[in-house]
């Protein structure tokens, strides 16, 4: 199996994503290209099923042994991501970084949500081995007199190192909240163009209408909400499955609207300033009855932090 647009495609429509094929185009070019790649759009558009699925069709492809997926956190620093000495019983030894275990074992790295982490920082050593320079690690592995080496494919090793190669086909899959874009001013220039940036984006109206075809209505009423934020399919359908789980209690259809409002769509909204949030209510009041119509008005000033100009 090769990797191409042909073989992705097929693994997105089999997992029953809905992924523009520019997007598509987009990665596998990238990848192709040499780059790493940084999957950027709206929550639930399916950046971090798409992924996983890259990698998997990698896999099939022989283009790395598998993959190692991780979630970037505020604590990220080189010893998590390069490695460190850490005691043991023998004394100190050097436990290898998330990116280190990658590259010795051939698996592509898969980063969720990088935009947590500190990127300057996290990331260390492995600029200069992702600008196509060797990188000598303070550390030495177990059992080895010589510190180790990250060196490209293609380069020549620095003398009296234990080296671990870089295979000219791995790559760093990451993804990246579109609403945390301005966080990309918070990286560095030098981090910024080591990666190829693709924007996963919604699909068109029409796919959404079709995929909520067949739940309970409210789901689609909230529709509305994406003139407010760019949300994907995958927080209606999770909204879907609460609301048609829900309803078979018998709730009010105010209730139940108020309900998948506020556990699935609400939290999305979160940095609405007070002209958007009172929009936000009189787009959704006319919807509820009275008992919701005082919640709505309260969990929205609570939640957002706003004052509602009523």
């Amino acid at each position: 199996m090769s990797f191409s647009t042909v073989t992705v495609s097929a693994a997105v429509e089999k997992a029953g994503l809905r992924i523009p094929a520019q997007v598509i185009d987009q990665l596998v070019a990238s990848i192709d290209a040499g780059k790493h790649v940084i999957l950027t759009g709206p929550p639930g558009t399916g950046k971090t099923t798409l992924s996983f699925l890259a990698a998997e069709v990698a896999q099939q492809a022989m283009l790395c042994t598998g993959f190692l997926p991780t979630t970037a956190t505020t604590e990220w620093t080189t010893f998590e991501t390069i490695g460190g000495f850490q005691p043991s019983s023998e004394g100190l030894l050097f436990r290898p970084g998330m990116f280190v275990e990658a590259l010795e074992s051939g698996r592509w790295l898969v980063i969720d949500e990088l935009n947590r982490s500190n990127f300057d920082r996290a990331f260390g050593q492995l600029f200069t081995v992702l600008s196509g320079q060797s990188a000598v690690l303070p550390f030495k592995r177990a059992g080895r007199s010589e510190p180790v080496a990250l060196v490209p494919a293609g380069v020549e090793a620095p003398p009296e190192t234990d080296v671990i190669r870089v295979p000219a086909s791995w790559r760093i899959i990451a993804t990246m909240n579109v609403f945390d874009k301005n966080l990309l001013f918070e990286m560095s220039y030098a981090l910024m163009r080591r990666f190829a940036f693709v924007e996963v984006t919604s699909p068109d109206a029409h796919v959404f209408e079709e995929l909520l075809s067949s739940s309970h209505g409210v789901v689609s009423d909230l529709l509305l909400l994406r003139r407010f934020r760019d949300l994907g399919p995958a927080v209606y359908l999770d909204a879907a499955r609460f609301a048609d789980r829900r309803a078979r209690d018998d709730v009010s259809r105010s209730r139940l609207l108020y309900e998948t409002f506020y556990s699935y769509f609400l939290p999305q909204l979160e940095g609405a300033d007070d002209y958007e949030a009172t929009s936000l209510y009189r787009t959704i009041s006319p919807m509820l009855d009275e008992p919701e119509l005082i919640e709505v008005r309260r969990t929205i000033a609570d939640v957002l932090g706003v004052e509602l100009a009523l």
